[in-house]
């Protein structure tokens, strides 16, 4: 989903309020629950779901995300309200989704909560062999056949992008909600300015996932016989 322009006044910079987080990566299209109890994320949060606006998720380098501003990673990306849950002592349950990647130029605000001014990064195909497209669509349906597996269910037909571009986002939000990839890895992809690049990366990384669930889903079979069809 592209971000709304109406959301910020200038085409090429805009002021954005962030969200440090420790270990966690938010990618476009990755839904992320959080809870929200902190004085300053409470305003900031509310203001954000009160005017339907976005806001920015990075992760932190330096610090805690409590107490004194972290320095965080300077490539993040913004997320939108989808859901709130409003509890006691003005504490929210909210559900977000990724949507535009961004880098933060600058940081105009540290009190109460940072404040930066980002500049919005386009997706961009890159150079990508056709190989390498093939061999990422292959990997992603075999995923989530091992994930509806351990599940308990079972998918005839799962469709993968064709699109480069399409591929790495989809690929990279089911491979980041599935699996507990290190942040490090998770950064590194997000920073990856191409999807072309990020494909390259990414078949490596689904060829391991596909290793490591395929062993859970056979561990978790009960059923070790021939079948009947």
């Amino acid at each position: 989903m592209a971000i709304n322009p109406d959301d910020f006044p200038f085409p090429e910079y805009s002021e954005l309020p962030l969200f440090p987080l420790n270990n966690v990566v938010l990618f476009p299209d990755m839904p992320l629950p959080l809870h929200i109890f902190e004085e300053r994320y409470k305003a900031m949060i509310g203001a954000c779901a009160e005017r339907n606006a976005p806001f920015g998720v990075v992760l932190i380098k330096e610090g805690s995300e409590v107490g004194e501003p972290a320095t965080p990673h300077t490539v993040g990306t913004t997320a939108r309200i989808a859901q709130v849950q409003r509890l006691q002592e003005g504490r929210l349950n909210i559900l977000t989704r990724g949507e535009t990647r961004f880098e933060v130029i600058d940081t105009i605000q540290t009190t109460p909560h940072l404040v930066g001014l980002v500049r919005f990064l386009e997706y961009e195909a890159g150079d990508v062999a056709a190989a390498t497209v093939a061999g990422v669509r292959e990997q992603y349906v075999v995923l989530q056949r091992h994930l509806t597996a351990m599940a308990g269910g079972w998918d005839r037909e799962i469709a993968a992008p064709d699109d480069a571009i399409d591929l790495a986002r989809t690929a990279i939000a089911t491979l980041a909600v599935s699996l507990p990839l290190p942040p490090d890895v998770r950064q590194d992809l997000l920073e990856t300015p191409t999807a072309g690049a990020q494909l390259e990366k990414l078949l490596t990384l689904m060829q391991q996932a596909n290793r490591i669930v395929s062993e859970q889903v056979e561990q978790n079979t009960p059923f070790k016989g021939p079948r009947l069809n």
